[in-house]
């Protein structure tokens, strides 16, 4: 027997062989190794280095310009990876403001849309747990999985004037309920690296609404990030998950256990001796990146031995186009 290809006849055997050496070679990218990629001293870089968390630092609304500076660097960061980024403007107190958006378009249902996102302001503080901590977050996951393709889009969001009442956050909850945005997940990182009595434990917050994506993300914080975790039910209108619920989508919280005496101080800064606890904060990144990876789908791609397979598959039908089969 044999087969024709692109007008050239192929004998079966080889061609099945080659078929099935191109099969088992197909590079099928895991959620765990996509996790294994996370790096603590990435996002301790990310926390000490880039976001202005240092002693006489802030990100607050007066006082420094080290708020935009922190913007700054965030976008930087987005763009090195490749994602499309933008600077997405709203209005508070008659001023213009900036949340920070980084798109990785999905491949498969590019219209499905999770998000993670943090908010990058502080109380005229250095803020490194409030909420420094969770930007870092958001910047490693960008980091990580930019490398990879994904059914769904992801996009990473550092959100502007939390503080000040979830400014930034509602204006894009708002503008992507009216463009109709099919957003299937949200999560908020909002202070991940202070842990409590070393309790090595997660806060999950809220509506009842808002349980598939709490339940998931709780089952990936223990699989990924080796973490224990309380979810609780309510409306937790105290950070950025919250405007994404108000407008009907799925979203949540993800926080320390709660009981940091230095938030919302001049303490709370990457100085201060045992205060942030990196390894923990790195396993809430990893339960988030566990989340993604599970929800929106990576994508396979070809390794180089498929391609070389290919190749090998072209030599071939190139060598036998003139003989005769039986």
């Amino acid at each position: 027997m044999c087969y024709k290809l692109s007008g050239m006849i192929l004998p079966a055997a080889p061609l099945a062989l080659l078929l099935n050496f191109i099969g088992t070679a197909a590079f099928a990218v895991t959620v765990g190794e996509v996790v294994g990629q996370v790096s603590q001293s990435s996002y301790t870089d990310y926390l000490n280095n880039h976001l202005y968390t240092h002693t006489g630092n802030s990100r607050g609304i007066t006082g420094s310009n080290q708020h935009d500076l922190a913007r700054t660097e965030i976008y930087n960061s987005f763009s090195s990876f490749g994602m499309t980024t933008t600077l997405d403007p709203f209005s508070y107190n008659s001023s213009t403001y900036y949340n920070v958006v980084g798109v990785l378009p999905g491949k498969v249902h590019p219209s499905q849309v999770y998000i993670v996102g943090a908010h990058y302001d502080s109380v005229n503080n250095p803020g490194a747990d409030d909420n420094a901590s969770g930007v870092a977050g958001v910047l490693e996951a960008a980091r990580v999985l930019s490398n990879y393709q994904f059914d769904s889009t992801l996009v990473f969001i550092a959100f502007d004037r939390e503080e000040q009442g979830l400014i930034g956050s509602n204006a894009y909850a708002t503008a992507a309920k009216g463009r109709g945005d099919n957003i299937l997940g949200m999560i908020s990182l909002d202070m991940i690296a202070y842990n409590t009595d070393g309790s090595n434990k997660a806060d999950i917050e809220g509506t009842l609404a808002s349980d598939p994506v709490k339940n998931a993300l709780a089952g990936a914080i223990t699989a990924y990030g080796g973490l224990s975790y309380e979810i609780h039910t309510g409306a937790y209108n105290y950070s950025d998950h919250a405007p994404f619920e108000w407008k009907g989508y799925n979203a949540c919280l993800l926080i320390e256990h709660w009981g940091n005496p230095y938030y919302h101080t001049a303490n709370d800064n990457v100085d201060l001796e045992n205060y942030i606890d990196y390894a923990f904060a790195t396993n809430m990144v990893k339960g988030v990146v566990g989340y993604l990876g599970e929800n929106a789908g990576v994508v396979p791609e070809p390794s180089t031995l498929v391609l070389l397979g290919i190749g090998a598959l072209g030599l071939l039908a190139w060598a036998w186009r003139r003989r005769k089969c039986v």
